[in-house]
């Protein structure tokens, strides 16, 4: 291969520029010419403070977003919470003042009327001058010791209704009204009720409120609540021997126990608690509760204590000897009557207790 000479058209290249990387011509001509070689782009001189300021918010930036001082921020709470604790004392404050000023209207109304007299009877009524206009409010003027008044339960009340301007009596019929039945609305009216439930049997109530009269004009009126009871409260009673009979009284209440002479051939009547109310008048409608017995099966035939309540009866519609014992007694008495078979209904002998009240009105 030494020794072979050079192509034509072609010059020997010399080794100094094959040995510095030069080529010389090809097979397909010239020289191929070699490429430039690329050089990095050149970048604007960037600093490193400036750098650093594209990278991060400016110091300016930080201190316009820093939050607000704890101590700042406590102030802010504490004024808050003084201006709720303000605004809450003058509401309490406000009520206690509304509370206080009808306190005192109250009393100033409860010393203008003066009621006196027994309770059940008519009362007494003196008026100080002209009666203040209220808001409705009620005192217990006299406080009872017998069983409460709950809703449903026996009830006995008499109401008398006198006008706040004059001091004249205006119930109904010019004398005072009377509720008879079950506390409940059926009986008593929803202002009578709300007074009534709560009480005890033998009180008497004051009320005031107000009230359209006649001529279309507010006033004041004042109505005396007397709480009657329903039942002659007896515990301790003597039998006669002679009724043939044995009673027990829980709660003050009648419950048979036994007889002795299942068959009586005459009628026997005893009072057993005389009554000291008016005098009863045996042709008139009577208030009464009562209980009726079988002598020979101790069966109960009647009993309306706690069931129906106080009765309106005819004191000649009973059994003849009861209307007998009828025609000398007085209210809030308790009596026994033995009923033979034959004037009874035929088939038993009774007993028959019964607790006459008041007179109906």
């Amino acid at each position: 291969m030494k020794n072979q000479k050079p192509l034509a058209g072609t010059a020997a290249m010399p080794e100094d520029h094959l040995q510095r990387g030069e080529s010389g011509a090809t097979i397909f001509g010239a020289r191929i010419p070699q490429p430039t070689p690329l050089a990095p782009p050149k970048r604007p001189h960037l600093s490193p403070i400036a750098l650093r300021a594209r990278r991060y918010p400016s110091r300016k930036t930080k201190v316009s977003a820093k939050k607000t001082p704890v101590p700042a921020r406590i102030l802010k709470w504490w004024l808050a919470l003084l201006a709720i604790v303000a605004v809450a004392a003058c509401v309490v404050l406000g009520f206690y003042l509304w509370q206080a000023s009808r306190t005192q209207e109250m009393s100033g109304v409860s010393t203008r009327v003066k009621v006196s007299g027994k309770l059940g009877e008519q009362p007494v009524v003196q008026f100080q001058g002209r009666m203040p206009f209220t808001l409705p409010n009620s005192r217990l003027a006299i406080k009872g010791k017998g069983p409460l008044v709950k809703e449903n339960t026996d009830v006995r009340v008499m109401v008398s209704v006198y006008e706040g301007a004059t001091g004249q009596l205006v119930s109904q019929g010019g004398k005072a009204n009377l509720f008879a039945g079950k506390a409940n609305a059926s009986t008593l009216p929803a202002g009578l009720l709300s007074e009534v439930v709560g009480q005890r049997e033998g009180s008497r109530v004051i009320a005031h409120r107000p009230a359209t009269a006649n001529d279309g004009t507010t006033a004041m009126e004042i109505d005396i609540i007397d709480i009657l009871p329903t039942a002659v409260y007896a515990s301790k009673l003597q039998i006669p021997p002679e009724a043939g009979v044995t009673f027990n009284f829980p709660a003050g209440l009648p419950q048979f126990e036994s007889a002795s002479e299942t068959h009586p051939k005459e009628a026997f009547t005893s009072v057993l608690v005389p009554g000291k109310g008016q005098q009863l008048d045996p042709k008139q409608k009577i208030l009464a509760q009562y209980g009726v017995w079988e002598l020979d099966s101790g069966k109960t035939r009647a009993y309306t204590w706690g069931k129906a309540g106080p009765q309106e009866i005819l004191g000649g519609s009973t059994f003849q000897s009861l209307s007998q014992q009828l025609t000398d007694l007085r209210a809030n008495s308790r009596i026994l009557a033995i009923i033979p078979a034959d004037q009874a209904t035929g088939d038993s002998a009774l007993a028959v207790i019964m607790d006459v009240l008041a007179p109906a009105n």
